[in-house]
């Protein structure tokens, strides 16, 4: 199992969303909600963005370039993302 550690800030931002140091971080997050959280390529976030307030990053359900972000989009292309997602589940059942 892969262990990730978020760099993030809750809600310092005005926009009210988690704030992520870097680019990488944020779209670890953002695969990783893809991952635990079992969404389908339409739901959930769909990108990050530098934010003009802040300066940090923060994911969005709405991609700047009309594109979901490129790792995601390949993840999901690949079929990597629904063998991820299928062991995530797999691996909750085992949980106590």
């Amino acid at each position: 199992m892969r262990v990730v550690k978020h760099v993030y800030l809750y809600m310092s931002c005005s926009t009210h969303k988690i704030q992520y140091d870097s680019k990488e971080l944020a779209e670890n997050a953002l695969i990783d909600q893809h991952i635990y959280k079992g969404f389908l390529p339409h739901e959930g976030p769909q990108d990050v963005y530098e934010c003009e307030l802040c300066g940090y990053w923060h994911m969005t359900s709405k991609s700047w370039s009309g594109d979901r972000n490129e790792r995601l989009q390949e993840m999901i292309d690949s079929g990597e993302m629904k063998r991820k997602q299928t062991a995530s589940k797999w691996e909750s059942g085992f949980r106590y």
